[in-house]
């Protein structure tokens, strides 16, 4: 496992939520990026109540890139969200940020890529596609791009004018089509997954369950109750984080030579 991507077509489809969940249940260590360039932090304010002082996160870190040291001070800009497995880079405070961002976007995808080699997975929250300032460097580099749509129709017509560009980047950068897949959110109000696929022509990978109240807990900090863990949301995102990992196997089971083929041709001398 690596990096995981979540974006969306239009606002507010549930990609936080959803990368927030997914993070609290992975498997491995995880660090969550809010790299949506709307700008607020809702992890902060939401999940986290805002009893974590907004300064840590994305800012810091182009700060730091900018002195050269952007690797070596990565963990200090996080937060721990469930002790020090799943750990938080939060975003931006506000949308007049987002023009800092452009100069870091590669270098932090390096750093984001070779988390794996210590054992941490990484989660992005991508934002919303089309953005101006959007982190792209970060979706190209992902093992696994997840478009977040609602089921309604305006939702699917966002979807499908935004994922054929976005298909068309994976695929000129060498990544594959085969990293990209949707997520539903809600799926049967009202279409289905079949026909979803059928106007996205994009296999869809599974679908979250609509939990208002479990949504809610996690975007506005709302209370829920002793049963949180078994919450319809959480039950469907166990099959979600399954899917994730079977999707990058496939991926990377593509990517990886045949058995016996050499990476490098060795020279011969005479």
């Amino acid at each position: 496992m690596a990096i995981v991507a979540l974006t969306s077509a239009r606002g507010a489809p549930g990609v936080t939520t959803s990368a927030l969940a997914m993070a609290m249940l992975w498997p491995r260590p995880v660090v969550l990026v809010e790299a949506d360039v709307a700008g607020s932090s809702s992890i902060l304010a939401g999940y986290l109540r805002g009893s974590v002082p907004p300064d840590r996160g994305l800012v810091s870190l182009a700060v730091a890139h900018r002195r050269g040291v952007l690797a070596e001070r990565f963990f200090d800009q996080t937060v721990r969200l469930i002790e020090d497995r799943v750990r938080l880079v939060p975003g931006l405070v506000n949308a007049q940020q987002a023009t800092s961002m452009d100069r870091l976007w590669s270098p932090l995808s390096m750093v984001l890529a070779s988390l794996e080699r210590t054992g941490t997975d990484v989660i992005v929250d991508a934002g919303r596609l089309g953005m101006l300032h959007a982190p792209m460097p970060l979706i190209r580099s992902a093992d696994a791009v997840l478009l977040v749509t609602r089921t309604s129709l305006p939702a699917v017509s966002a979807a499908r004018a935004r994922i054929e560009s976005l298909r068309t980047d994976l695929v000129e950068l060498g990544q594959g089509d085969d990293t990209l897949s949707v997520l539903l959110v809600g799926e049967g109000q009202p279409y289905r997954a079949r026909e979803i696929h059928a106007s996205l022509r994009t296999p869809v990978l599974t679908s979250m369950a609509w939990d208002q109240a479990a949504a809610d807990s996690l975007s506005h900090g709302a209370p829920y109750g002793r049963r949180f863990a078994a919450a319809p949301l959480f039950r469907s995102t166990r099959v979600v984080v399954g899917a994730v990992h079977e999707l990058i196997d496939r991926h990377r089971a593509r990517l990886a030579p045949a058995s016996g083929e050499k990476l490098i041709e060795e020279p011969t001398y005479g």
